[in-house]
């Protein structure tokens, strides 16, 4: 399909830009092809105000804030919503009602590029980080093959998905790191990965649905499913349909996953030990910002599940010597296996305020030997933290939660976390 045609005229609304801008370079994309752009987005003019000015300066002039006008879709061609908006909010009924199509930009981007191989990265923990670092290894390894094109999407970043096919070609590599929320809507559009990497289990998984597996239905035997041993056991007994592409066990390690899908794409141990040597890590996983007097500080903003925050803490504990910080906003996860999980890793935990504190705080609160703090700022919780610490222990930042309320994205919270550590 001939992305240009597709889009050009077209009346499209955009519902959106994403907690910290991602799909500005998508708008500008689209302005640029010549569609008509009409703009919505719930916050305020002057929240946004960053964001807009470049996209003004590409010709967008038809915005709305604060509110999203149902009339106004029913009568678009086609509505593209920013990742973090569900298909089923309510203003999008008249729309689908009068079968306007509904579609992500990650989703829309694999239906009208053409044939790629597709490899998605997917799990409650670990996607990122594995993600990189298989990026990393075939970017090296592609670099001797100049015709070999290779892609990363990720709802995060502000690269966008849709710019990419401004060059992308048949036979090229699409890296995708695809969250629980989106490996429906991939299910339902039959977008299927030729690699399928997962390094976790997802909740939907843990809670036995059958659509946790949806995602790898439409693949075929000339196709790959990566995963460790739990992951596999789980797909032979949940998925509820014939599983077609072969199965390849690692080892629960993010390293030894990106290994295993290199040597799908002949990536020689040379070059892959060499990515792998010079990982530094990630901003937000579980990194190290400072030490002071002997104490740690993990930033691990990234972590909005309990089990991201599950896994931080099994990965950094040593005798019980972990000060967390945890809360933020709400997200519909369960959180009492990270409540049993806290005693065996932490000796105090410091609670921020918001919408998914407020669910399990009793429980923190009534666990034995722990010592309990609330704070109402990240600076204060740190500020108890260093006073709490002893030398050897470790202050995680950890939350858990999402960052919907007091931080605007995961970004800007980790960002406040590394400026408020640094002051100390």
């Amino acid at each position: 399909m001939n992305h240009k045609v597709f889009f050009r005229g077209k009346n499209i609304a955009v519902v959106g830009l994403g907690p910290h801008g991602e799909m500005v370079a998508d708008v500008k994309f689209l302005l640029k092809l010549g569609a008509h752009i009409s703009f919505y987005d719930m916050r305020s003019e002057v929240r946004l105000q960053g964001y807009l000015a470049p996209l003004r300066e590409a010709g967008l002039s038809a915005c709305t804030f604060g509110q999203v006008s149902a009339d106004e879709l029913a009568q678009a061609d086609l509505i593209i919503l920013s990742p973090e908006i569900s298909k089923k909010s309510l203003f999008l009924r008249k729309a689908r009602q009068a079968g306007v199509p509904i579609e992500f930009p990650e989703v829309l981007f694999l239906k009208i590029a053409p044939p790629i191989t597709l490899v998605g990265i997917m799990g409650e923990c670990g996607k990122s980080t594995v993600a990189h670092m298989l990026y990393g290894m075939l970017k090296q390894a592609f670099s001797e093959h100049e015709d070999q094109g290779l892609y990363f999407i990720d709802p995060d970043l502000p690269n966008g998905a849709l710019t990419h096919l401004k060059k992308i070609k048949g036979g090229d590599v699409v890296l995708a790191r695809i969250t629980e929320e989106m490996m429906e809507e991939y299910a339902e559009a039959r977008v299927c990965p030729h690699v399928a990497i997962i390094t976790s289990l997802t909740s939907k998984a843990i809670a036995g649905s059958e659509k946790a597996f949806g995602i790898l239905e439409h693949q075929t035997h000339n196709n790959f499913i990566v995963a460790p041993d739990t992951v596999v056991d789980a797909i032979k007994a949940k998925a509820n349909f014939p599983i077609k592409g072969k199965l390849l066990r690692t080892k629960p390690e993010n390293s030894a996953l990106a290994l295993q899908a290199a040597q799908l794409f002949k990536v020689s141990e040379e070059v892959a030990s060499r990515v792998l040597e010079n990982f530094a890590g990630l901003k937000g996983h579980c990194e190290l910002v400072k030490k002071i007097a002997g104490v740690e500080f993990y930033n691990d903003s990234a972590a909005i599940t309990p089990r991201a925050t599950i896994s931080a803490l099994r990965r950094l504990s040593f005798n019980k010597n972990i000060i967390l910080i945890l809360g933020g906003a709400y997200t519909g996860y369960d959180y009492g296996e990270l409540v049993k999980e806290i005693p065996l890793h932490a000796k105090a935990v410091i609670l921020l305020p918001g919408s998914g504190t407020l669910g399990f705080r009793k429980d923190i609160e009534e666990l034995p030997d722990i010592h309990f703090f609330q704070a109402p700022t990240l600076e204060d919780a740190l500020i108890i933290a260093r006073d709490t610490a002893r030398k050897g222990d470790r202050v995680l930042y950890s939350p858990g939660c999402e960052a919907i309320g007091i931080h605007i994205s995961r970004k800007e919270r980790g960002e406040k976390f590394v400026k408020a550590v640094r002051a100390l």
